[in-house]
């Protein structure tokens, strides 16, 4: 198996949970305005942030490389009798997934908190961008460049790391809603770094034109 996939289960196996119970806040804030329509939830763990969008009334397909990361996440979903279509798949081989998750096919795209290198985000951003509809939203979230001198958490490893600006350079022609970095404070949600400390986020958030580009 391979090395990344492995590490994943491990944490994910060496907890009861990870990450927060609910979804991420700056999720929660941005989407909440929206009607509810198709979500696809990318790299999603254990399904926090797929979990809360289909309790809010969005069709979810959620995605996660870890097998066991998509077995606990299945697991909650009984428990919390939520309907999820839960996928074990790698966003490197999005356009390789079959008949599921397919391009321009959903009215939401949330990306939270997956960083890769350069090289694999290049092959997976672009491929992630496409599953927007037009008229669809794209809602990326992750620790900022900012954070490893300034907050806490998160990838140590700046080559992990994108700035908004450098994320909106692959939405040309879509309405950029948000676009800058937030502060997240760590007693709010577990799992992000030291508690009781400010975490800073990239956030971008923007809206594809309705006609397809």
């Amino acid at each position: 198996m391979n090395s990344r996939i492995e590490k994943w289960n491990e944490r994910y196996a060496g907890s009861a949970l990870t990450w927060s119970a609910g979804p991420n806040l700056t999720v929660r804030e941005l989407v909440e305005p929206l009607a509810p329509g198709c979500a696809l939830d990318v790299a999603c763990g254990e399904g926090r942030n797929a979990l809360w969008l289909a309790e809010t009334g969005w069709t979810v397909d959620a995605f996660d490389f870890s097998p066991v990361g998509i077995e606990k996440a299945l697991r909650i979903a009984e428990r919390r009798g939520a309907s999820v279509n839960f996928l074990v798949a790698d966003a490197l081989g999005l356009d390789a997934a079959g008949p599921a998750l397919m391009p321009a096919s959903y009215d939401l795209v949330v990306v939270a908190f997956l960083h890769t290198p350069p090289a694999e985000r290049n092959q997976w951003l672009p491929a992630v961008i496409s599953r927007v509809r037009p008229g669809g939203h794209f809602l990326y979230i992750a620790h900022d460049p900012d954070n490893m001198i300034h907050g806490t958490g998160g990838p140590q490893d700046p080559a992990l790391l994108v700035s908004a600006e450098e994320l909106t350079t692959w939405l040309p022609g879509w309405q950029i809603i948000e676009a800058g970095t937030r502060k997240r404070l760590t007693t709010v949600e577990s799992g992000h770094g030291e508690q009781g400390r400010e975490a800073i986020d990239t956030v971008v958030f923007a809206k594809r034109p309705d006609t397809q580009n």
